[in-house]
């Protein structure tokens, strides 16, 4: 995580809204008082717009401390806290007005669920380049190049994507990963 933080630019941002949604599942994963506590310490304490765009370095760091306090604590190793953060932030980005319509617009088809999935982190962040390739009628494989949130994160993102594709059964695993983590595959398959 700290060679990604490095490797951010100014350039790199993220929208409000998946700040917002970071915090929370923080909140959730630590308690309200020690992930108010992390972000005191990592990020200006100024509200969060949802549909401004801030920088990723910031909302890295503050994952990162996050999941150090939760491996510290013992709640769970530093990779798990923040595949945990990343079915969090899913969770609740699936419950806008947004991704209910773009759901209801393609369907349970699984190869469309998840290309519309990668295809949309667009309008959340300005940075990574991702492709999705259909590897057969039933796998597919996610790449990432220069992808900031990590390998750990996107995999918990990923597994809740699959989770809500109603009428099957959707295996995500991770695949190659280059150091430091932005150049990545996941793998899945049904």
């Amino acid at each position: 995580m700290a060679r990604r933080i490095e490797q951010s630019t100014p350039e790199d941002l993220v929208s409000g809204l998946f700040c917002e949604n970071a915090y929370l599942s923080i909140r959730e994963m630590l308690g309200r008082d020690a992930a108010d506590s992390v972000r005191a310490a990592t990020w200006p304490l100024r509200p969060w717009a949802s549909f401004q765009r801030y920088p990723v370095g910031e909302l890295l760091r503050m994952m990162d401390a996050a999941a150090d306090l939760a491996d510290k604590q013992g709640l769970l190793s530093y990779p798990q806290a923040l595949e945990e953060m990343g079915g969090w932030v899913t969770r609740i980005t699936q419950g806008t007005p947004f991704s209910r319509a773009a759901h209801l617009a393609v369907g349970n088809d699984p190869h469309e669920r998840l290309a519309v999935s990668q295809a949309s982190a667009r309008v959340l962040v300005t940075y990574g380049e991702r492709k999705y390739e259909r590897e057969g009628p039933t796998h597919a494989r996610l790449i990432w190049k220069r992808e900031l949130m990590g390998p750990s994160f996107l995999l918990g993102a990923y597994t809740v994507i699959a989770q809500n594709i109603s009428g099957v059964h959707i295996t995500v695993t991770l695949g190659p990963c280059l150091e430091p983590g932005m150049n990545f595959q996941l793998h899945c398959s049904w």
